[in-house]
């Protein structure tokens, strides 16, 4: 009977392994490619003009209220449809119908799982958590809603 090299393959699963960790693992201790010493101490503070540059680079830029609403649908269906409904005008199984809720009231539900002072809500359910993570999306979502609600 012929041996497949099982003793091979289960010493070279190490080497593999540790080959596939330094090719993917944190970038923090390779050197810069921009930097020509390879020095990886902490990148210095722009000034001035460069740090006007540097903030022009890393924002997004504005997005048109379709791109918006298209965003905001696709977060919708994500995070909110499996509960309020794929059709956001109408109520869904656990969550009451939100198309045209005020930007005020999805913050206040989706960031700290509450309601504005003097809203009533639409159900007495108890069932949403908080969604803190969505917080840079609340437009979008809203984008997405305040149209539908003339569906």
């Amino acid at each position: 009977m012929r041996q497949l090299g099982g003793s091979r393959v289960r010493a070279a699963a190490p080497a593999v392994l540790l080959v596939f960790a330094l090719a993917c693992g944190d970038t923090s201790e390779r050197p810069s490619p921009s930097s020509p010493t390879g020095s990886s101490s902490p990148p210095q503070a722009a000034t001035g003009a460069d740090a006007a540059n540097a903030a022009d680079e890393t924002e997004e830029p504005l997005a048109s209220p379709e791109q918006l609403a298209k965003r905001g649908r696709s977060i919708y269906m994500s995070n909110c449809a499996a509960c309020h409904n794929l059709d956001p005008s109408k109520p869904g199984a656990v969550g009451p119908e939100i198309a045209g809720s005020s930007l005020e009231l999805i913050e206040a539900k989706v960031i700290r799982n509450e309601y504005p002072a003097g809203y009533t809500p639409k159900r007495d359910s108890k069932a949403m958590i908080a969604l803190p993570y969505l917080a840079k999306e609340l437009p979008a979502i809203h984008a997405f809603l305040a149209p539908a609600a003339s569906n």
